[in-house]
């Protein structure tokens, strides 16, 4: 059984344990919205208060995700993973020009809004870096490898050329800072972009967060 699957259980066994939550009223307004969902108690809650009253994009093991009226996104935790996920997306040393901004977080992690962005191809990254998405990808695997307990990682042919772009010095050196791990940044669904360059769209999976929920997960 793989671990997306065990995560998706375990939030189906949660979700049936905890008891009901009555809901606020329903709502119009974003400020509104966003006070109650700080106020509910449970993830269940929360997701159920959210369905009802913002439009919902998608859903992964941790988050889900919602368009706001004023074209913003909200990601929504869904567990505790969640939580510390948005709480590391909203550091405030995690700024870059490649890596998608916190506009207003709840400040126990419940929620985090950022602008929306459209998602890119393989292609346009390549023609706004000059290097194809899967040679950068490996090039920022083996700079982050230290935070992968990777270290057979080999380095890739052109290396020395990609370890140049702005974009990899930026990136690997909060990646670093913070531990980010590079597989989720090293996926084309997790990159849109912004004035003509890529920009990373999830980047809250430290190695920290990955021992403690995922890694128990899996074993």
């Amino acid at each position: 059984m793989n671990v997306d699957r065990i995560v998706r259980l375990a939030d189906i066994f949660y979700a049936i344990a905890v008891k009901s939550e009555d809901l606020p009223e329903n709502s119009d307004d974003p400020e509104t919205i966003l006070k109650n969902l700080s106020k509910l108690e449970t993830f269940k809650a929360r997701v159920d208060y959210a369905e009802k009253n913002l439009k919902h994009l998608s859903s992964g093991s941790s988050r889900v995700i919602y368009v706001l009226p004023d074209k913003t996104v909200l990601k929504l935790a869904k567990n505790d993973r969640g939580v510390a996920q948005n709480k590391v997306e909203s550091e405030p040393g995690m700024k870059s020009k490649y890596i998608n901004k916190t506009l207003k977080a709840d400040k126990d992690g419940v929620w985090r809004i950022s602008p929306f962005l459209d998602k890119i191809t393989e292609k346009e990254f390549e023609k706004m870096t000059g290097v194809s998405f899967k040679d950068f990808g490996e090039a920022l695997g083996y700079g982050l490898k230290s935070v992968s307990d990777n270290s057979d990682k080999k380095k890739p042919d052109d290396f020395e050329d990609i370890s140049k772009l702005d974009i990899y010095k930026e990136l690997v050196e909060i990646g670093k800072k913070y531990e980010l791990l590079p597989g989720d940044l090293e996926r084309i669904s997790s990159w849109g972009q912004v004035d003509d360059h890529p920009i990373v769209l999830d980047a809250g999976l430290t190695r920290d967060i990955y021992d403690e929920f995922y890694e128990t997960s899996s074993s």
